[in-house]
């Protein structure tokens, strides 16, 4: 038997260069930094760094007087690792698979299929661990 390993996501976490402060037309409520969650960075509203972090655990976040200060912590963050995206499993933040990667086919077996009882093991792990994701 093989031992299921969890599944590793690998979110995007956008470099300090890649936030722009608030447009002129935007009116921000703060300027909150997400250092983990399921989508990290600066944001302006409270709504949205509450959908970030919430059912999180040990989510990061923390509001600042300025756009400037904010940045600052956040490339501060990044520049000692402490920023982590972690988006939960089937969430609105979990990201999508390449197009390239298309899904793999699903087994069928029949009676007399050459398929060997290890191929058949494998498939079972792999519909385990998909129920797994889906409870989270």
């Amino acid at each position: 038997m093989v031992a299921q390993t969890p599944y590793q996501v690998t979110a995007a976490v956008p470099m300090p260069s890649d936030i722009h402060p608030p447009r002129p037309d935007q009116t921000p409520e703060g300027f909150w930094v997400i250092m983990v969650g399921q989508e990290v960075g600066v944001f302006y509203r409270w709504a949205d760094v509450a959908e970030r972090t919430n059912f999180v655990s040990g989510n990061v976040q923390k509001r600042y007087a300025s756009f400037q200060q904010a940045l600052a912590a956040y490339t501060a963050g990044c520049d000692e690792g402490r920023v982590r995206a972690v988006p939960l499993a089937g969430g609105p933040f979990w990201p999508s698979p390449p197009e390239s990667e298309p899904n793999p086919p699903s087994p069928t077996l029949s009676v007399g299929s050459s398929a060997s009882s290890d191929s058949y093991d494998l498939w079972l792990q792999v519909e385990d661990l998909t129920e797994t994701m889906r409870q989270l």
